[in-house]
């Protein structure tokens, strides 16, 4: 006669094994937070690079570009404007072109694939308000003007400004000096 055994995990066995878990969960998470701090700092450079570009762009063409951050969210594009900071399909305006690729300068954080959920804020600031556009006047050694969504001149670009990158708890502004044009940020926050 065979006795019907059943046997289950004793308490020591699920102890160890929710001790592992443990273990693994707190190796592993500070990779993504690694992690993390790259996908910030990549998008931190990508911005910092399109506004030099852009400031670049101006001077060399002793005319009008257009950084916007508001028509796209998530985007920060390059357009040659006018004083009106219009842009495409506004005669005389046109998208600012890489130079490498040959495709017009759009900086996607949304969906880039090195810095995929990276909120990008721009906060180019005049009156103590932050606003999402700025034009760059480029014959005029780089005046900078800021405007709001609907295109309103709001006044010189004033200390302080720039793009605020956010990932989590991560935050990592990209400053941009109101009289020199330099762009700055301190990356590996």
């Amino acid at each position: 006669m065979h006795k019907n055994m059943t046997r289950g995990f004793t308490l020591i066995e699920l102890l160890i094994v929710v001790v592992l878990l443990g273990v693994i969960a707190t190796v592993s998470l500070p990779s993504f937070s690694a992690y993390d701090q790259q996908k910030i700092n990549v998008a931190a450079t990508e911005a910092a690079n399109i506004l030099r570009l852009a400031i670049s762009e101006a001077r060399r063409t002793q005319g009008y570009v257009l950084v916007d951050g508001q028509s796209k969210p998530g985007h920060l594009q390059l357009y040659y404007s006018n004083a009106l900071a219009e842009q495409p399909p506004a005669a005389g305006t046109s998208a600012v072109m890489d130079p490498l690729t040959k495709t017009a300068i759009d900086l996607n954080v949304i969906d880039g694939t090195f810095s995929q959920g990276v909120i990008l804020s721009p906060a180019f600031i005049t009156g103590g308000s932050p606003y999402p556009r700025l034009l760059i006047d480029g014959s005029k050694a780089t005046e900078m003007h800021v405007f709001d969504a609907a295109n309103n001149n709001k006044g010189v670009l004033q200390s302080g400004s720039g793009i605020s990158l956010t990932l989590g708890e991560h935050q990592l502004p990209v400053y941009l000096d109101e009289k020199t044009g330099l762009v700055t940020w301190y990356g590996h926050f």
